[in-house]
């Protein structure tokens, strides 16, 4: 018998997180995003967390987590990842149903990071409604077997890990310049706080690289999965000042060491598939284009 319950709290997101790296594990079709991944969706945000309950679906059966669903109101979006033994299953075309009638409300909802083989979920998603988007995400794996040789630095810049709280305003002008952010930078900043105090924010695994001045240049974190042992880049930014210097390339292969040196044996990192300086970054530190990750949208009849 399956139950349904709201989440309750960190002990429910560990079992979220381990789902996932069941799913990757199985390698049955169905794309699983990394665990670390789920991690920044939920701690590098603006929406607060007593949302979860109302946001974050649990399914269960004889104490087991066999499903979860994450609506995300302010995106238009949800995510469904099940037991990997439930693939094309009932119970899991169940809880698919129950997050796109949740989205109901809305003028259209959008699921992610469908792969773009997994015949089974986009045969459900076309018989509900579902079109394919143009936009889509690339996913780019890197082996980390033989040696990884760190770049030599440009005069005066240097790596360090992040110091925590402490480096919350440094690191977010960074990021705040990287990605273009268009909200006054004293109302952005704070969220970086928030996730630097959150349970899941672990400072070793936030990279700088900094210029002589000790300015954030570059930045990136990394995640683990100890279960597939799977490195993951989320996020990976360089100021506009600082680009074209080869500090991405330098700060990558750093961070691919040091996740090789935390017992990973592969890494990967995903984006948007028009973004190719991104795409030419990755690709020139060895990662390879492995699948597209597909958007399928459905309008709503309001």
């Amino acid at each position: 018998m399956m139950q349904a319950r709201p989440y309750e709290g960190l002990q429910d997101l560990y079992a979220m997180l381990d789902l996932l790296a069941e799913g990757r594990k199985a390698n049955n079709g169905t794309y699983y995003v990394h665990r670390g991944d789920l991690q920044w969706w939920l701690f590098y945000t603006d929406v607060p967390p007593q949302t979860w309950q109302s946001n974050i679906r649990l399914w269960m059966q004889d104490d087991h987590l066999i499903g979860w669903a994450l609506l995300s109101p302010q995106e238009d979006a949800f995510d469904v990842f099940t037991d990997p033994s439930l693939r094309g299953d009932s119970l899991e075309h169940e809880m698919f149903a129950w997050a796109v009638e949740q989205m109901c409300a809305h003028d259209y909802v959008q699921i992610l990071w469908v792969a773009e083989d997994d015949e089974a979920r986009i045969h459900w998603l076309e018989a509900h409604g579902f079109g394919r988007e143009e936009s889509h995400f690339v996913l780019l794996n890197r082996s980390l077997a033989g040696p990884l040789e760190v770049p030599p630095f440009p005069e005066g810049f240097s790596i360090r890990t992040s110091r925590g709280e402490e480096d919350a305003q440094l690191r977010s002008v960074a990021s705040y310049a990287a990605f273009g952010a268009r909200k006054p930078f004293e109302e952005y900043w704070p969220r970086t706080l928030r996730f630097m105090q959150s349970p899941v924010y672990v400072p070793q695994h936030e990279i700088f690289i900094t210029a002589p001045e000790g300015d954030v240049a570059t930045y990136c974190i990394v995640w683990t999965d100890i279960l597939n042992k799977a490195g993951y880049f989320e996020p990976v930014g360089t100021h506009p000042n600082f680009q074209r210097k080869g500090l991405g390339k330098i700060l990558l292969f750093e961070s691919l060491r040091r996740l090789k040196a935390e017992g990973m044996s592969e890494a990967s990192v995903c984006t948007n598939h028009d973004n190719e300086a991104a795409i030419r970054l990755y690709e020139s530190v060895g990662f390879q284009k492995a699948k597209r990750l597909l958007t399928f949208k459905k309008r709503n009849a309001l």
